[in-house]
């Protein structure tokens, strides 16, 4: 399993993200391609993102979902 810490993750300009209530949340399927596992059993909600200079309605996780999805793995 690659580690994870979420500065670098936001950060990275690969990964869409958007901060909504305080809180970053991350682009699904960027984070399963990044990561290269399997994340279908992290918790998720649909968020507005930019993605390519459209707005888009795609599944958005925080970290602590990713990591807790990771681990019932």
């Amino acid at each position: 399993m690659k580690p994870l810490k979420e500065k670098l993750l936001i950060q990275d300009a690969t990964i869409h993200k958007v901060q909504y209530d305080t809180e970053w949340f991350f682009n699904l399927e960027d984070m399963a391609f990044y990561l290269k596992e399997d994340l279908s059993e992290v918790e998720y909600i649909y968020l507005p993102m930019m993605i390519e200079g459209e707005q888009e309605i795609v599944k958005c996780c925080t970290f602590e979902d990713i990591l807790r999805g990771r681990k019932e793995l």
